[in-house]
């Protein structure tokens, strides 16, 4: 038995330990790397052959939608699909949330959880840019276009419950959240309003929903809303980050026989939002690290601990240095393959940013 087959193997035979041993870590780790719900079946001479093959399966299943997760689809088509045997060799620890067999079969459903460093390092011998920064989340406000006027809470909008009732997609790494459709959110933007809102009432509205940004959706039928269901529709799409609608984007859904017009563009604008992250906020493996210093100002040792553990989990704790430490501050200098901005938005998920404070130093402090 060579050494992969050897790992793989080693792997199954603790399947029973991990299993038992293994809960709520995996959901406490960054969840960029884990893959969740993974289900695999397979039929063999016996169980234990067919739960091998199952989880061979489970590994190549789960690395493709890690890939699917933090590559963009263009340099995915540059990749090298590596085999069950190596995907093992970057799998931290995984369990197995249900599971089922009989004399000749076996099917499980897995959660599996990948090494950092591992993967980095595979993608950066792929010389593929990823992202391994979690999304944001986004608001979403789905307008519709009828005549020359918008409309967003009205019942003719088939768009604004289309998106409440789609599911969310636990691969990706940008959250979709939709308004609810209530007083508050009438008040904050109107029908009329879609690329005339109030910004002071566009920010309370984003901080009501926990949200980083809102993004506008006008979908537009192009023979009417009579025809929706048998005409393109033009999707264009804005953001509102810089305090007024900035326009990304303009998608043309045509109507189809096996797929809903209204499904099939939020399935499409939500692929795009996936894709316009990825490729906004991805790492070159050829970019050089970068060195930075961070003063980190704390009242007490409780403090200092809780904010040191967030910045190893986000930058690594090999890549930090400790320059001072003292009463009530420290300094540290960091080793970052990636830009402040892109720190930053990684922090920011924990409530957390940086600010300049002198040439080539940063405040590490808690956003309001």
């Amino acid at each position: 038995m060579n050494l992969k087959k050897f790992t793989l193997a080693l792997l199954l035979s603790f399947l029973a330990l991990f299993t038992s041993l293994y809960t709520a870590p995996l959901q406490a780790a960054d969840n960029v790397f884990i893959v969740q719900d993974v289900k695999t079946e397979a039929t063999a001479k016996s169980a234990v052959v067919a739960r091998e093959i199952a989880f061979k399966r489970a590994l190549e299943k789960s690395f493709a939608l890690l890939t699917r997760r933090m590559v963009d689809s263009e340099q995915q088509k540059e990749m090298t699909q590596p085999s069950s045997d190596d995907i093992a060799n970057m799998v931290l620890d995984f369990e197995i949330t249900s599971e089922k067999s009989s004399n000749t079969s076996y099917r499980a459903t897995y959660t599996i959880r990948y090494n950092k460093d591992n993967i980095r390092d595979f993608f950066a011998s792929q010389s593929v840019n990823y992202t391994d920064v979690s999304g944001q989340r986004l608001l979403v406000l789905p307008f519709i276009q009828i005549q020359n006027q918008t409309a967003l809470w009205n019942e003719q909008n088939p768009f604004l419950k289309g998106w409440q009732d789609a599911t969310t997609n636990t691969d990706t790494l940008t959250q979709i959240i939709v308004p609810i459709n209530d007083l508050q959110d009438m008040m904050d933007i109107k029908d009329h309003e879609a690329l005339t809102y109030d910004v002071e009432k566009i920010k309370r509205m984003v901080s009501r929903y926990n949200a980083k940004e809102a993004v506008i959706i006008i979908a537009s039928p192009q023979a009417g809303l009579a025809n929706l269901r048998t005409s393109p529709v033009n999707l264009y799409i804005y953001k509102t980050d810089k305090g007024r609608p900035e326009y990304i984007n303009t998608i043309t859904v045509k109507p189809s026989n096996r797929k809903d017009i209204v499904q099939n563009s939020i399935v499409q604008v939500k692929r795009f939002l996936q894709e316009e992250w990825k490729r906004k906020n991805s790492v070159s493996p050829q970019e050089q690290s970068r060195l930075y210093n961070i003063v980190v100002r704390y009242d007490n040792i409780d403090q200092w601990q809780a904010s040191k553990n967030l910045l190893e989990q986000n930058i690594g704790k090999n890549n930090i240095t400790i320059k001072s430490l003292r009463l009530n501050e420290a300094t540290l200098q960091i080793d970052y393959n990636g830009s402040v901005e892109r720190l930053n938005l990684s922090l920011s998920r924990k409530g957390f940013s940086l600010r300049p404070v002198g040439a080539g130093i940063f405040e590490f402090y808690k956003e309001k």
